[in-house]
Formats: structure tokens, C-alpha cells, sequence
């Protein structure tokens, strides 16, 4: 480990959100995320540089390749400010041939968009609430759908997007939200079905033998009656909302035994079926009844200090740079070919 290089690939957001207000959020939380990253990497021997992803490509590439870098830690969100680049960032790597954290293009392609990560899950028989894509411009095709419904952006992460306006009672707030999301985010509306219950983050870690660590719970007991049982945009990010105050975290959560053993399973089901890698966080809701229905998939979740995985990380006795470096190695351990395998000449 002492000594190989390592190169942290990071993004900064769009400066302004979809609704015109600056992010004062996301670009201070990025670079929170590099500096604990770039600190927890050079602690445990390596040796680190950072470049930052952004316009003009050709330079770059150049740089990248330069670098000699035997890992690329992939801390890319975005790409030109735009989420849907996130995936881009993964390919040109893999064009590259350098070896790189987390998951494949495909998979952030494929897990960014919230409708086809249901699609796969349903056709797998991994509970998911029931749904519906309703692209902009045209007439919807909810009506298998039963009202609560919660209406969310399709392609973005963060929450963005989900706002305490989000769940929905009857069809005309479904079709205002949903236009709300057209006009702002221009892309489709998810609409599903809301399921009352608990709110838990399974964060799992590693490949060929992945470790569900302790599963942590969003706690919406405290959180005012008015106020709708939802993780949004103000919950996540706004300290100054009661949103933020009273939609706390435990972890691990408490859990009857073989309630417990389900959530896992149904977790690492979903995160081997969208073949995630190094590291990823299922968000379910569980309802009353004891099902576990996945709501979605993040592959390269955040992992800031303060975030739901290094928490679920903690709980297992793993501090911050152990968790850090742990997705380093199993990264690493992808780019060293198996034994036997140089001998071998290639099929052509």
C-alpha cells in the first residue's frame, strides 16, 4: 500500500439550482468530501494528488494519463454541472484502461435513472412501490396508481427535487408537481406509490463477499404532524428547517432480528442484481406489514464524514480512513490480474 499513487477525480455542482437560487450546499460539501478523502489516503501511505473534472476535456485526458496514477478515486457527481455526466466520467476512465473506485458507467447510468433501476428490481421480484414515468409533454399513466403518490425528479440525486410539496394526495397536486419538475429539471416525473412506514439506508461494502454494514434509520418521530414523513431537499441539506432537525439518524437501527435479516437480504439482493461495485447505499421503506420495498439504488454514495455510510461504517467499528482505504484496496484489487492469467494469450 505505502506509496502507490492516487489520483482523486472530483466535480463541482451547477452553481445555481434548477429553481434560479445559488447552491450554497453541494460546492462547500464537495470540497468537505475531497479534503476527508485526500486526508484518509495520505494517513494510511499514499500517495495523493487531486484534479478537479471540468470543461475542455483534451487537456485533461492529458493530465490524467500524466499522472501515472495506479488508481482513479472517483469522487465525480457531475460532470459540466450536469448529474446525467456522472456516468461519462466512469466511461472515459474505462476508455482510459485506468482502474477507478466504484461502480461501472453502466451502473451509474443505469441506478441515476430511478425507473429503470425499479424495472430491473420488479422483473427480479425485489419489492419496490408500484410506479409510473411520466415524461413532459405528455398525457400520464398513473391511474394504476393509488393516491398518496410521491412525485420525484427521475434522474437526479441528492434529493433535489423532492420538496415537502413531493407527496402527493389528489390529482391536481400530482399534475402541478409534476410539472414543477418538468419546468425546473426538464425530464420526466417519477410518480409512485408512497409507502407509510420507515425510512432505512443498508450501506454495503465490497465485491465478490459484500458486507452489509448496520442499518441506519431516519427517525421521523419528533418531526411536526403537518409535515409529510419524507426525506426531501430541506432534510438533507438546510440546517436552519425543522425538516433537518427532526429527520435524525440511528444507527444501527432498531430492529427485530428476523426483520433485519430480510432488510439485508433484500439489499444485497438489489445491489448484486445492478452489479454495484466497492461500495454502494439501498434506501428502502419498510411498511407496517414487515415488506421491504426498495425505493433506490446509489451507486457512489456520498461518503463526506457526515454521510449515511461512513455513520453505518462507524457502527461496524470501521473509522472514516479505514473505510476510505477499504474502497481504495478492493478498487485496487480489481486492476491486479489473476494468477496464471499474463501467461494467457487473448481470444481474438
Amino acid at each position: 500500500m505505502s506509496g502507490r499513487s492516487i489520483l482523486i477525480l472530483y466535480s463541482l455542482p451547477h452553481p445555481f439550482l434548477p429553481d434560479g437560487s445559488v447552491d450554497v450546499f453541494g460546492p462547500k460539501s464537495v470540497l468537505n468530501r475531497l479534503q476527508a478523502v485526500k486526508e484518509s489516503l495520505v494517513s494510511l501511505g499514499y500517495s495523493v494528488k487531486a484534479m478537479e473534472m471540468k470543461e475542455d476535456l483534451s487537456p485533461l485526458v492529458g493530465r490524467i494519463l500524466r499522472s501515472g496514477a495506479e488508481l482513479i478515486f472517483n469522487l465525480c457527481e457531475e460532470f459540466r454541472g450536469q448529474s446525467r455526466l456522472e456516468m461519462n466520467v466512469a466511461a472515459l476512465l474505462e476508455l482510459l484502461n485506468i482502474p477507478f473506485s466504484g461502480s461501472s458507467s453502466l451502473v451509474l447510468g443505469l441506478s441515476q435513472d430511478k425507473g429503470k433501476t425499479k424495472s430491473i428490481l420488479a422483473h427480479h421480484g425485489v419489492p419496490t412501490p408500484a410506479y409510473a414515468v411520466w415524461p413532459p409533454e405528455e398525457p400520464p399513466s398513473t391511474a394504476h396508481l393509488q393516491f398518496p403518490l410521491i412525485v420525484k425528479p427521475l434522474k437526479e440525486d441528492a434529493s433535489l427535487g423532492i420538496d415537502n410539496d413531493a407527496l402527493v394526495k389528489d390529482s391536481a397536486s400530482l399534475l402541478r408537481q409534476a410539472e414543477k419538475i418538468h419546468r425546473l429539471h426538464h425530464q420526466p416525473a417519477l410518480v409512485e406509490e408512497y409507502i407509510e412506514g420507515r425510512e432505512l439506508n443498508v450501506s454495503i461494502l465490497g465485491n465478490e463477499v459484500p458486507q452489509v454494514l448496520p442499518i441506519s434509520e431516519i427517525d421521523f418521530s419528533t418531526l411536526p404532524p403537518h409535515l409529510p414523513r419524507i426525506c426531501g431537499y430541506e432534510a438533507k441539506w438546510v440546517e436552519t428547517t425543522p425538516e433537518f432537525s427532526h429527520t435524525v439518524p440511528l444507527c444501527p437501527a432498531p430492529l427485530p432480528p428476523k426483520l433485519e435479516k430480510r432488510v439485508r437480504e433484500v439489499a444485497l439482493r438489489s445491489y448484486r442484481l445492478m452489479d454495484c461495485r466497492d461500495y454502494a447505499r439501498v434506501d428502502i421503506r419498510l411498511s407496517p406489514d414487515g415488506i421491504p420495498y426498495v425505493l433506490e439504488i446509489n451507486a457512489n454514495p456520498d461518503i463526506s464524514p457526515d454521510a449515511g455510510m461512513p455513520r453505518s461504517a462507524s457502527a461496524a467499528g470501521l473509522a472514516y480512513p479505514q473505510l476510505i482505504g477499504r474502497i481504495a484496496e478492493l478498487a485496487l484489487s480489481r486492476s491486479q490480474p489473476p494468477r496464471g492469467s499474463a501467461e494467457r494469450e487473448p481470444h481474438e
